[in-house]
């Protein structure tokens, strides 16, 4: 029986279905009062996305983790001392799926 299950649950229509879970939940976060306290910062998440559009080669080993990981250290130090405040995990974990949410939108708008 666990077996079915864990091969139900690997399926790709399943995965799909988790993650596009994940992203309606990360859509109503954002539109949420808990998700607009940093749409004020919008402005360095966009300037970070570009800069480490830039730092990045694209023939880069595992460029998209590596841009990512450029972009969330780089607005994380613009939050915290525009704050005073350190990130806790949990909005960082949110900051960074609200980097790739404001990624998304540049590359589909085109300006990256």
């Amino acid at each position: 029986m666990s077996n079915m299950l864990l091969d139900l649950l690997s399926t790709n229509a399943v995965i799909t279905l988790i993650i596009c879970a994940f992203i309606t939940y990360l859509a109503k976060w954002i539109a949420t009062k808990d998700g607009q306290k940093f749409k004020v910062y919008e402005g360095y998440a966009i300037t970070a996305i570009k800069a480490a559009e830039k730092a990045i080669p694209d023939d880069s080993a595992n460029k998209g983790i590596n841009r990512l990981d450029f972009a969330l250290k780089t607005f994380l130090v613009q939050y915290e001392k525009v704050t005073g405040v350190k990130a806790s995990e949990a909005d960082v974990a949110k900051i960074e799926s609200w980097i790739s949410t404001i990624h998304s939108a540049l590359e589909t708008a085109g300006t990256l």
